[in-house]
This record gives C-alpha cells, sequence and structure tokens, in this order.
C-alpha cells in the first residue's frame, strides 16, 4: 500500500492507529465534557506525539486524542524543509518508540531499578541505561515513571535508525523514496529489542485537502470521546437498520416500490416516519442564505410544534435550517442520504449528538451508490454522476415520504 503526496508546500495528515486486538488500555472516558483520563501506555503514546518534532523538525502535531482503544492526531509535514518524510513511515516508528519504552520498564510503578534508555545523547554507551546513570528525569505521577518528550525522543531516534538499519536505507529518513510509503516489510518491523506488540500495524492515514476538511477533522478529533459514550450509552440508536419500502414511503393500495428502490437502509429513530406531520424541506441553490431567511424561519417555527422536517440538506440554505433545527431542543428531523449506508457507517459528530438524543433518523434509499470522498468522486466520473443524480431524485423521495 503506498500513499501518493505531492511533496510540495505543508500537508496535512488525520492518522489513525488501534491497540492491537482493539483493548482498551490508553485510556478511560470520563464524560462528554472532559478529555479522557490517560493510562499509563496513553501517557506513552501522549509522549510519543509531542516528541515527533524534535527527532524531524519538518514535523509537527497538531490536535489529538488518545481514545482507549486508539489514537487520533493530526501531523504537520513541510516539505519545504524535507521532501522525503514519509508519515506513516513515521507512525510506525512512533509505536515502535512506545513499545520500546514499554519493553524498558516506563510505565511500571516506580522502585530502585529505574527505567531504562536508549544509548545515546547522554546515556551510557553499551545498549540501555538507567535514568540515574544516564542522567535523564522522567515525570512521576500516581506512583509511575513516565517519560519526557525529550526521553521519547531518545526512543524515536532509536526506532528510526533500527528500522533504517533492517530496511537498508542508511541514515535517510526511511519509508520510501517515491510518492509515500511502503506498509509492511523490513521498514515497517519491531527495532531490534523483540518489544511487545501492543499495535495494530495497519495506521489509517487521510490526506486534509482544504480548509473546510482540516476544521472537519479537529472537530472530529474533539467531540470522540463524547461520540464514544453516546455510543456505549444508547447503542440501539447507531444500529443500521433495513426498511420496507411500505414503511417508509406511504402509497396508494396495490402499487408496487421501484425495483432498485425496495429497501431503505436507515439509522436511528424510525419512529418518525410514523408521524402525520411530515413536510419537505427543499431550499434552492439557485438563492443566497439571506434570501431564504423567511423559508428558514418557517422551518424552524412548525419544528417548534412538532412537525418533522424531511430533506438531504445539502444546499446553503437547507445546510443552514439543519444548522439551527440542531439548536432547538424540541426539533426532530429526517436527513436523507443520496448513497448508500454502508454496513459500518460512522455519523458525524454532529448527527451522532442529535441520535444520541433520540431526535433524528438518517435514511438511505440508494443502496447501489457508494459513499465517495470529494477525491474519490474526481477519480471516478462515473460514479460521481449517479451520486449527483441521486441528489436530485432524492428530493423527488423526500417529497414522496411526506405525502399524507
Amino acid at each position: 500500500m503506498k500513499l501518493e503526496v505531492h511533496r510540495n508546500g505543508t500537508k496535512l495528515f488525520f492518522i489513525t492507529f488501534a491497540v492491537k486486538g482493539r483493548r482498551p488500555i490508553l485510556s478511560r472516558l470520563a464524560d462528554e465534557k472532559s478529555r479522557p483520563k490517560l493510562l499509563p501506555l496513553g501517557e506513552l503514546v501522549k509522549a510519543a506525539i509531542r516528541a515527533l518534532h524534535m527527532v524531524r523538525t519538518a514535523i509537527g502535531t497538531s490536535d489529538y486524542v488518545i481514545m482507549p482503544d486508539h489514537v487520533h492526531f493530526i501531523m504537520v509535514v513541510d516539505y519545504l524543509r524535507d521532501r522525503i518524510a514519509s508519515p506513516l513511515w513515521l507512525v510506525h516508528r512512533l509505536m515502535d518508540a512506545v513499545e520500546m519504552a514499554v519493553a524498558a520498564g516506563w510505565g511500571e510503578p516506580t522502585g530502585t531499578c529505574g527505567p531504562r534508555t536508549p544509548a545515546g545523547d547522554g546515556a551510557q554507551a553499551g545498549g540501555y541505561a538507567s535514568t540515574s546513570a544516564g542522567g535523564f528525569a522522567g515525570a512521576q505521577a500516581g506512583g509511575l515513571m513516565l517519560p519526557t518528550p525529550e526521553i521519547m525522543a531518545t526512543y524515536l531516534r532509536t526506532a528510526c535508525d533500527d528500522a533504517d538499519r533492517a530496511a537498508g536505507y542508511g541514515a535517510s529518513l526511511g519509508g520510501s523514496s517515491g510518492n509515500g510509503a511502503t506498509i509492511g516489510g523490513a521498514g515497517a518491523s519491531a527495532p531490534v529489542g523483540s518489544p511487545p506488540m501492543l499495535f495494530e500495524r495497519s495506521p489509517y492515514i487521510e490526506l486534509a485537502f482544504d480548509p473546510r476538511q482540516l476544521k472537519a477533522a479537529r472537530r472530529y478529533i474533539r467531540l470522540n470521546p463524547a461520540r464514544s459514550l453516546w455510543k456505549q450509552r444508547h447503542p440501539d440508536r447507531f444500529h443500521r437498520l433495513i426498511l420496507p419500502w411500505h414503511k417508509v414511503v406511504r402509497q396508494p393500495a396495490g402499487s408496487q416500490p421501484p425495483a432498485a428502490q425496495a429497501t431503505f437502509h436507515a439509522m436511528g429513530n424510525a419512529l418518525l416516519l410514523a408521524s402525520p406531520f411530515l413536510f419537505h424541506v427543499r431550499l434552492t441553490l439557485k438563492k443566497s442564505v439571506a434570501e431564504h431567511e423567511a423559508a428558514i424561519a418557517e422551518i424552524i417555527e412548525r419544528a417548534r410544534h412538532g412537525h418533522i422536517p424531511v430533506s438531504g440538506f445539502i444546499s446553503p440554505g437547507e445546510k443552514e435550517a439543519l444548522r439551527r433545527l440542531k439548536a432547538e431542543p424540541r426539533a426532530r428531523f429526517i436527513k436523507l442520504l443520496p448513497c448508500a449506508l454502508p454496513p459500518r457507517y460512522d455519523p458525524s459528530a454532529e448527527d451522532s449528538r442529535e441520535l444520541a438524543a433520540d431526535r433524528l433518523l438518517i435514511l438511505s434509499g440508494f443502496p447501489e451508490t457508494p459513499h465517495l470522498s470529494p477525491l474519490e468522486m474526481r477519480r471516478n466520473p462515473t460514479v460521481a454522476h449517479a451520486f449527483r443524480r441521486n441528489c436530485l431524485a432524492m428530493n423527488d423521495l423526500a417529497a414522496e415520504i411526506c405525502k399524507c
């Protein structure tokens, strides 16, 4: 697997890696408004993330969250300063460094024999040296000795050097000299010393192409703990449902659904479909949000009185109406998708909040159209055309759903 990156300017990468077997050993979730409470291994991951810039000055990190069984963070790469920087390769080295620190005793209760640090940067030569002998100072918290980012940077350098030697890259940054880094192979193996394999060696990485996507990634990271708690407390509201056509669209007796739309896929409160007060929301792209102000105000007023808007919420006016609906405590609404609802659909943070509050139904009547990112739509014009065609058909479907 290779990551294709145009190596010019500053690039932002949204990165996720998980604990092997998805064991909840990094942190504990507290409440919806607090960051997760880090466990010793989570503290090691935090120190490693903060140490990346000390190892490669062209690499920086932005927002991050350390969940019980996985980690999200944003890596910033300045390709003007380092043309061969490989984010995937560095994520593997970050995992190596944490595993090396665990093997060396960091995160264990403090005792007479301190954790060992790799040789170099002031430590004793000949393998590992203790903190007392190597001149390192860790942070003690709750009877545990935890490394500072400076100590973790030493493990990162050692992991990079070991992986370079194993892959035959010498003292290069590692990974590959082409577009991206190769996953797997010698360059992705554990460093010398056989530390425990704590993480899955298949990190997910997504390039942030524009400010809108970066904003979405940062919001996703910030709200991820709350989303996990919502799913734990209300698992039934996040199950993917399959609804027959006649349960969604009110048709005359004896009529038959289109063959391609015999069923709907959904998530959320399906009881909203039984309301006699459904109404279709369609605000044209040809008008600005300001020009739609009167229509948006009427939508909100009807929602306050128990009516349920049904829409794809795609145009700017519809998006503004949805934003105000979410801010209205008594409002309930049905959101249509112009694509399929994947088997492992992951709703946005904002939609997750409304699903947990039992006031949203997400509905898809297009099982044959995959969900595509903007990049995938540019690469696949045929499917992208079907996606856009569905956006138009979705409005007709919303109108059918709202017929009494």
